[in-house]
């Protein structure tokens, strides 16, 4: 399959201009209308044919120092004893390099394109082909946001055919979307399907649950990852971002992408900010109002976040918050959810002066805060709420979340009890995990040629392992296997 045109990146944070995003929000195409479809249910063709020219393939590498192991290193020289005494230092000399695949959307003519965060963001190399072109360019990386997995990167180039960016705040459940990308390196492909549910959050995709997602049962892959959701008229609703799926690791009809609305803001706080997302901290834990807490707090409507515990010379606790305040409102808007208060103080600037609404002892009274700033605070989840600042679970390997064997799990994957092990929960598009094979659902019974019986073993051996390649022993499907993981220095 021939490849068209290829992008270099340089370092993140580089702005490849001095651009504000009022400069560049001159440049996009927008269409707000509500999503009725202007092409009737006979073909969606007009609508891909104005999408696809501007979804490309984004291909990211990094090179890492590989550690050295000198029982793997006299192991080897045992076996091929002709090898040049220098062989070790001149293969470790030149760097291990981990690789991946990715989508992107081009958002203007002159060369801005949005993707996800965890497809470039630790890159430092990109390679990114157009449909139907074999120019190369370089391009540079304006900047990228764990938090909410969106990036911007730039090419230096004119003309280039864009998307219209259309309004996620007017999505409704059963809205017909199509999913365009690269999955699995099959280069332009589309998925149809619908809105399953918004407001998708809590489910530890980002670095920081910062989450608002849209979910789809629009086929999505590896590989899809950046690329464009979009509405019946062809208009980009949103980013795609994340698949829920089993020990296949394929698409079963749970898909997840960044509303357009969220990716856009993004966009100009990376290119206000140089390259990163400040964000406004206020410093609680909080709990969403339950029928049991409404009712004893005597009220008969369940809106509002109650405060669980106050952080010590936290920006809350110098704005006088108590633990048993009710946060009503925020700056005059009424408070709904817990994950939505927590997205409107992080999407306000650290600095800023802001007025909560709260009830205390069955009283109304007002607070006033001045926000600090995120990356300069900490709090750890209690056990009864959730912080502001919600953590990620910890990781066994990079990109590979797994947890103990439940007697949910043994009974959804039809284990017998002589199966022991760590059930692999998640595993992250383009890590040197998904790479080797490895996916959800599956059964790690050794690593590094230990058996693991609990998550904690499995942390131990991890951490005391040294080399730069981990051998796990696997069960999937009834079968059982071994896969060699490289690990990034």
């Amino acid at each position: 399959m021939a490849l068209a045109g290829v992008f270099a990146l340089t370092l993140q944070g580089v702005a490849a201009e001095e651009t504000k995003f009022a400069d560049l929000k001159e440049k996009l195409t927008f269409d707000k209308s509500s999503a009725e479809s202007e092409n009737g249910l006979a073909s969606y063709a007009p609508a891909l044919e104005k999408v696809m020219p501007a979804v490309v393939t984004v291909f990211s590498s990094k090179t890492f120092e590989a550690e050295r192991d000198p029982r793997q290193e006299e192991l080897f020289r045992r076996m091929f004893p002709d090898i040049p005494d220098d062989f070790f230092e001149k293969r470790d000399s030149e760097g291990r390099r981990q690789e991946g695949l990715g989508s992107g959307v081009v958002i203007s003519e002159d060369g801005y394109i949005v993707t996800n965060n965890h497809v470039v963001g630790e890159a430092d190399e990109i390679k990114v082909t157009l449909p139907d072109s074999d120019k190369e360019y370089v391009a540079e990386l304006v900047g990228g946001d764990p938090r909410t997995d969106v990036a911007l990167i730039k090419i230096d180039a004119e003309g280039l055919k864009t998307i219209t960016i259309g309004d996620s705040s007017k999505l409704r459940v059963g809205d017909v979307v199509l999913a365009v990308g690269n999955p699995l390196q099959l280069n332009q492909s589309a998925s149809i399907g619908i809105v399953s549910a918004l407001g998708r959050s809590e489910l530890n995709i980002t670095q920081g649950g910062f989450e608002n997602f849209i979910q789809t049962d629009a086929a999505i892959n590896r590989g899809n990852s950046g690329g464009a959701l979009v509405d019946a008229n062809g208009r980009l609703i949103g980013i795609n971002t994340a698949i829920q799926s089993n020990f296949t690791g394929g698409n079963i009809g749970i898909g997840f992408a960044i509303p357009s609305n969220m990716t856009l803001d993004i966009v100009e706080r990376l290119l206000e900010g140089g390259g990163t997302v400040q964000r406004g901290f206020l410093g609680v834990f909080l709990r969403e109002l339950d029928a049991n807490l409404a009712k004893a707090l005597g009220r008969d409507v369940r809106n509002g976040v109650l405060v669980t515990e106050v952080g010590d010379d936290t920006p809350a606790e110098g704005a006088g918050f108590k633990p048993g305040d009710l946060i009503v409102d925020y700056n005059g808007d009424e408070v709904e959810s817990m994950q939505q208060l927590r997205l409107d103080i992080s999407n306000t600037a650290p600095g800023e002066k802001v007025t909560f609404g709260i009830i205390r002892n069955g009283k109304e009274r007002e607070l006033d805060a001045t926000l600090g700033d995120l990356d300069d605070n900490t709090l750890v989840a209690s056990r009864n709420g959730s912080s502001q600042q919600a953590p990620k679970p910890r990781e066994i390997i990079e990109g590979v979340g797994v947890k103990d064997i439940d007697e949910e799990a043994r009974e959804a994957l039809q284990l017998d009890d002589s199966i022991t092990g760590i059930v692999v929960e998640s595993v992250e598009d383009n890590s040197a995990a998904a790479e080797a094979g490895l996916r959800p659902g599956t059964i790690i019974t050794q690593i590094d040629q230990t058996d693991v019986t609990s998550v904690e073993e499995a942390y131990d051996i991890v951490d005391n392992f040294e080399s730069d390649v981990l051998l796990l022993q696997i069960y999937v499907g009834g079968r059982r296997d071994i896969l060699a993981v490289p690990l990034g220095g």
